[in-house]
């Protein structure tokens, strides 16, 4: 099921993930140095699975000498790889062929970076890259107890303070610790991390959180963040702005400048009592930003990067530099899952006010189960994270999952309101189709246990809404056959890798110059998206080629369609396969062009 599911994602995606990569291996072991190097520096390492091709979407085209290509790929991690990563193999039957699955684990921290010949690479996105001189020094600094921010900031003095933060902050140490509730101000500060030990001069993370503007020794302690935009094919950038000022003024600009550009809607309760209501629920959207700032790298080599916001069609990006310290990304949202990379920035925070009077954390380690709590009360996906050790980003949607007619669906089969938040988002996506396992139901509404899981889905079962199949480890849980959407219904989940919209105008194409066009007249207007992303990426294939004759090469088609050249090979791969596309040359050469296939005269579409 794990492989089923994680080979449908790459399918659907169109490309490979920053933790997966795959090779066809046909006649032996790949060269696979930069990736094992990339994944070893990886905090949670990677997988390849080896016997798929993604040239043609991912088709499962499988290994002939398992055993030889797995002592292969051993080879390069024992003799390639300094230190050597460890390595474990599996084979898996998937679509009737051999694939090997390489579990590549991530090196301990004291071991990081990894080197391929002299070369030490890490993962983004899709792609293997070298390591800047900078990047490598943020690696090396993650070996020891992170204590950047108790660096202090030469020239800087207590006359670089903002004097209503730091009064603010003064007060609340006291009235929170006896043994500072006597003490001077500068023996307070000293005690609690904003000035150094010695010669009075400011620490990183004092200035950062109380000064009246950090900016002018550190730059790059600040935000940048725009509404990253998609018209077609046309990429811009909205309400481009740079934030500045002491980290608790960033915290609530950066709140401002989402608030003000999402949209709110009105929310009727059962009582018919109507409230206003956030598009992605505010106080997630504020455990995030400050966990990016307070947690963000501040050691010499990062204080250039900035934190940044990007609100695209369909999710909020939230990143900064620098990885986890001391917790994984899979742990987050759990009792286990505290760590402060920064310690005094943090505990300093615990006392900073906003102009509001709100403090910047609350210091008890539950933020992100809040967060997750928030999106599922709001009918949301919960957020996703992702760690590559030299920066942290969290995706978070835009979109509620369960949408209206599936809420009213809801509600007719639950008329006391007696299921819970979990219950109503596995039951929404069952009507569409979705099975669902206990793995699969702790994986997506962490932070729960088996046992909890179980518990939602059995209730579903027990009240005649959901039914079963399978046994033990392999039970499924699926919809009662009655209660399924009709056919051609319109999907209650949306995936956060989706476009924004259910409808999209369909733009009539300019053919390309040169080329002999087709005559056939086209229909520009408004078409309902496909439930499967792969299928909407087909659509746009086709409707692209049917304005031509002569057919387009790849390159000109993913343009044309919007797409990235993997989601175009996929979708391609596809309808070559179904027989209604045909190819003009051969695989793999640029040159080779595609068309729809013709049948009697007439163009298949």
């Amino acid at each position: 099921m794990e492989i089923q599911e994680l080979i449908q994602s790459l399918r659907e995606r169109g490309g490979d993930r920053t933790e997966i990569e795959v090779k066809r291996a046909q006649g032996g072991a790949p060269r696979l140095g930069e990736t094992l190097s990339a994944f070893g520096n990886l905090p949670e390492g990677g997988t390849i699975i080896l016997g798929l091709d993604e040239g043609r979407g991912f088709a499962a085209t499988g290994v002939e000498n398992p055993a030889g290509i797995s002592a292969g790929v051993a080879s390069q991690a024992r003799n390639d790889i300094r230190p050597p990563v460890q390595l474990t193999f599996e084979e898996v039957r998937f679509e009737g062929a051999t694939l090997v699955v390489v579990t590549v684990a991530p090196l301990p921290l004291h071991q990081r970076p990894a080197y391929y010949r002299g070369v030490a690479y890490l993962r983004q996105a899709d792609g293997d890259y070298r390591m800047s001189a900078e990047e490598e020094q943020q690696v090396y600094a993650l070996r020891d107890r992170p204590r950047n921010d108790a660096t202090p900031v030469p020239g800087s003095g207590v006359q670089d303070l903002d004097p209503g933060l730091l009064s603010r902050f003064l007060a609340r140490v006291r009235a929170s610790s006896r043994r500072l509730s006597d003490l001077d101000d500068e023996t307070v500060m000293r005690r609690k991390g904003v000035t150094a030990a010695t010669g009075g001069e400011i620490t990183v993370a004092g200035l950062y959180a109380l000064g009246a503007y950090p900016q002018q020794y550190l730059p790059g302690l600040s935000i940048t963040a725009a509404v990253q935009h998609r018209t077609g094919r046309e990429r811009g950038l909205g309400d481009l702005v740079h934030l500045d000022g002491p980290l608790p003024d960033l915290l609530e600009a950066a709140l401002e400048w989402v608030r003000r550009n999402t949209r709110n809607d009105v929310y009727f309760e059962s009582s018919g009592a109507a409230f206003d209501r956030t598009e992605i629920p505010m106080i997630a959207v504020r455990e995030l930003i400050a966990n990016a700032l307070v947690h963000r790298d501040l050691s010499t080599h990062a204080q250039s990067k900035r934190v940044e916001l990007r609100l695209k069609d369909d999710t909020l990006v939230i990143s900064n530099p620098g990885g986890l310290y001391g917790v994984s990304a899979d742990q987050l949202g759990h009792p286990e899952g505290k760590s402060a990379v920064n310690e005094f920035l943090y505990e300093i925070c615990k006392s900073v006010q906003t102009s509001g009077g709100a403090r910047v954390i609350e210091g008890e380690g539950g933020g992100i189960q809040e967060v997750q709590r928030a999106l599922r009360r709001a009918n949301m996906r919960p957020p996703i994270f992702i760690d590559r050790g030299i920066g942290f980003t969290v995706l978070v949607p835009r979109h509620a999952l369960i949408e209206p007619g599936d809420l009213a669906w809801i509600a007719e089969q639950d008329p006391d309101g007696e299921l819970t938040d979990v219950q109503r988002q596995l039951l929404a996506t069952m009507r569409h189709g979705s099975v669902w396992t206990n793995a699969l139901v702790r994986k997506r509404f962490a932070p729960i246990d088996s046992r909890q899981a179980t518990r939602e889905l059995q209730e579903l079962v027990a009240k005649n809404l959901a039914t079963t199949r399978g046994e033990r480890g392999q039970t499924e849980y699926v919809i009662q056959p009655a209660l399924a959407a009709p056919n051609g219904s319109k999907r209650g989940v949306t995936s956060i890798s989706e476009m924004s919209s259910d409808v999209e105008l369909v733009e009539d194409r300019t053919a390309v110059a040169g080329r002999r066009t087709s005559t056939r007249p086209r229909s520009v207007g408004l078409v309902v998206r496909p439930e499967d992303p792969g299928a909407w990426n087909e659509h746009a294939v086709l409707t692209a080629l049917a304005d031509v004759v002569d057919g387009l090469k790849m390159k000109e088609l993913a343009e044309s369609c919007g797409l990235t050249l993997k989601q175009a090979r996929y979708a391609v791969g596809k309808l070559l396969d179904s027989g209604r596309v045909e190819r003009l040359g051969g695989q793999g050469d640029r040159r080779t062009r595609y068309r729809l296939r013709e049948s009697g005269g007439e163009v298949e579409y």
